[in-house]
């Protein structure tokens, strides 16, 4: 049976335990954000990094789909629209921050910190209406 060892997520920014199988190279999904990532070994201990080989579309909407999977989210007829401004955001500031929200800082990447601690249970969708129960 494998160690488990927590993996750190450079999207959410938050480590998660890997219960299944560590190969280098393989891809896996954050059970926090939904971001696919990139096992890779360091030394004695694992990394994660996300991929290369992923387009700023194909990398978001992968991210969005996987994220409302785990949480049993739907989306409404905003998504284009909020997905296109997630890329624009990401074409100027380097990742995909909320485009409804200000300040471009990590909490605000999408899936925004707000989003993964309930606003959606709570509120019934999301700040910015991308996500809805």
């Amino acid at each position: 049976m494998n160690q488990v060892e927590k993996i750190f997520c450079p999207v959410c920014q938050v480590s998660f335990i890997l219960r299944e199988e560590k190969e280098a190279g393989k891809k896996i999904v954050c059970p926090v954000c939904g971001a696919v990532l990139v096992l890779e070994k360091d030394n004695s201990s694992w990394l994660a990094r996300r991929p290369d080989d992923l387009t700023p579309e194909e990398e978001i909407r992968a991210r969005i789909e996987n994220f409302a999977q785990l949480r049993n989210y739907k989306f409404n007829e905003l998504k284009e629209p909020l997905v296109e401004g997630l890329l624009k955001k990401h074409e100027r500031y380097g990742d995909f921050y909320c485009p409804c929200k200000i300040d471009n800082i990590p909490e605000n990447v999408c899936p925004c910190l707000e989003t993964r601690q309930g606003s959606v249970e709570r509120d019934g969708r999301c700040h910015c209406g991308l996500f809805w129960k």
